[in-house]
């Protein structure tokens, strides 16, 4: 009887050839040689299954933005093949998926949503394109800030929330561990959900998307998403649940570090193009002020107000993300001989990111304090 190659004899017989080697370099092989075809046989059943679900295809899954990318490969690494549909450099308020992507998306079997604002557009369109994929929306049901007006100027209603509750219950409970997140952690954002609705006729405007730039959010969502990895990848569940324990851990650790090295800052101001750190900033009780006004950029009246009032405060850095552009920040700055850095919101690796801002925007506010 002739084997072609991929054919089930074939591969059965590659296996066994590969069990075999394995056990002469355990044993040696005067010992794999005695061992009974019989303990062979068995041996090789119990092993097969294993070989077969290292040999199974991983997972497609899509997402929209870097960092959610990095965050499904941490949880669940070979097992999934990811496509990234906004690249660093472009902005996923303005982006369009290629033809290609479309295409590619027509077969992905699980999209992981994040609420950036192409997928409002395009989600039900590749919904229609592909009946079979499971579209999951990690940002359901977890506090959004808005782009309203007071965000293209001022965050004291956010900044003194975070400043009176959400940092006050972060001082008394630190970070102690998994639990203490779940206890104490998730209750900020419910608090703020009920201070944040005291005006039903507040004009909130267009929703911000950015909410993993916040560690805590950032565990949710990655909560949320081992649990669909983990229904999706049953027979590598509990690699995901440890990988997920892992990752918990770090971001809090890097929730501590980071509120540890803002904490002498508390409060103060920072003026940034586009308004895409203002959940970092709640966080830590900071207050960003954006240069664009309603997505555009500011006109001259408003770019003079723009330098008086960092001037009179001093404001030594102007920051701003590689989305958007920089002309205006760059004006500003020459106006008041201040540095322009970066802060960016896409960055592929989250942690060395966040921490990256976190420096940055130390060296702003001492660049400021030492004018």
């Amino acid at each position: 009887m002739s084997m072609h190659a991929g054919s089930p004899l074939a591969s059965r017989q590659v296996f066994c050839e590969k069990l075999l080697s394995r056990i002469q370099r355990t044993l040696g092989s005067r010992a794999a040689r005695s061992l009974p075809l019989s303990v062979l046989g068995a041996l090789a059943v119990l092993a097969a299954p294993n070989a077969q679900a290292e040999d199974s295809a991983p997972l497609h899954v899509a997402v929209s933005v870097p960092p959610i990318e990095w965050m499904v490969d941490q949880l669940a690494g070979d097992h999934v093949e990811i496509t990234t549909l906004v690249k660093p450099g472009n902005s996923p308020h303005t982006y369009d998926p290629t033809p290609r992507q479309v295409a590619e998306l027509s077969t992905v079997p699980l999209y992981l949503a994040i609420g950036v604002p192409f997928e409002q557009v395009w989600l039900p369109r590749l919904e229609k394109n592909n009946a079979e994929m499971q579209v999951v929306h990690l940002e359901e049901g977890l506090n959004t800030r808005h782009f309203g007006s007071k965000d293209a100027h001022h965050h004291d209603h956010g900044s003194d929330h975070d400043e009176h509750a959400d940092h006050a219950e972060h001082d008394e409970h630190g970070h102690e561990g998994h639990a203490d997140h779940d206890e104490h952690g998730h209750q900020d954002h419910a608090d703020h959900d009920e201070h944040a609705g005291h005006d039903e006729h507040e004009d909130l405007g267009e929703a911000d998307p950015h909410l993993w730039l916040d560690p805590q959010r950032m565990q949710t969502v990655v909560e949320r998403t081992a649990k669909v990895l983990e229904a999706q990848l049953p027979e590598h569940a509990g690699e995901i649940d440890a990988n997920e324990q892992r990752l918990l851990k770090t971001l809090n650790a890097l929730d501590t570090q980071i509120a540890q090295a803002l904490a002498p800052y508390k409060g103060r101001n920072f003026l940034i193009f586009h308004p895409s750190f203002g959940y970092f900033a709640d966080r830590y009780s900071l207050a960003q002020h954006a240069i664009e006004v309603s997505g555009r950029e500011p006109t001259p009246r408003e770019m003079a107000t723009l330098v008086t009032r960092a001037k009179d405060e001093n404001i030594g850095t102007i920051f701003v993300s590689g989305q958007f552009s920089q002309t205006a920040a760059k004006r500003i700055a020459s106006s008041l001989d201040a540095e322009v850095a970066v802060l960016d919101p896409l960055a592929e690796d989250y942690l060395e990111n966040l921490k990256r801002a976190t420096e940055a925007l130390k060296a702003g506010f001492e660049r400021t304090d030492s004018q």
